[in-house]
């Protein structure tokens, strides 16, 4: 199946890399994040006919959004991963181009899935799906 996430994985090199980039986020650039997250997600509903990777990415990054609101005090870490991730699935350029048919979205849902595995490990409390 074209949508399967499973095509793309992160290596530990990946993570590492995305590590670092993670640390050099800043958790001021917030609000600026979330305005283009939603500007993106805007324009791909705008497309219709998504596909399941596309839909579960929206999802995804609106859950993003809900926990980066409900929870007033979350640690610098989880918010930097938090909007690493929104920022990755912003970029239309990244490992894979976003303007790739089927196959354009899958670096960044296995992205966001990461990260989801990270803030439960780190506050299970948080309970992301």
């Amino acid at each position: 199946m074209m949508n399967d996430p499973k095509l793309f994985r992160l290596t530990e090199q990946d993570k590492l890399r995305y590590l670092k980039l993670i640390e050099k986020i800043n958790p001021m650039h917030k609000n600026h994040i979330v305005l283009v997250l939603g500007e993106k997600i805007q324009n791909l509903l705008n497309e219709k006919n998504l596909n399941t990777i596309e839909i579960e990415l929206i999802n995804q990054m609106s859950h993003f959004v809900q926990i980066l609101e409900s929870y007033k005090n979350l640690p610098d870490s989880i918010i930097k991963k938090i909007l690493f991730a929104m920022s990755y699935f912003i970029d239309d350029q990244d490992e894979i181009p976003d303007i790739i048919p089927k196959y354009g979205y899958l670096d960044d849902i296995t992205v966001a899935r990461w990260i989801i595995n990270q803030i439960n490990n780190e506050l299970p409390e948080i309970g992301v799906a």
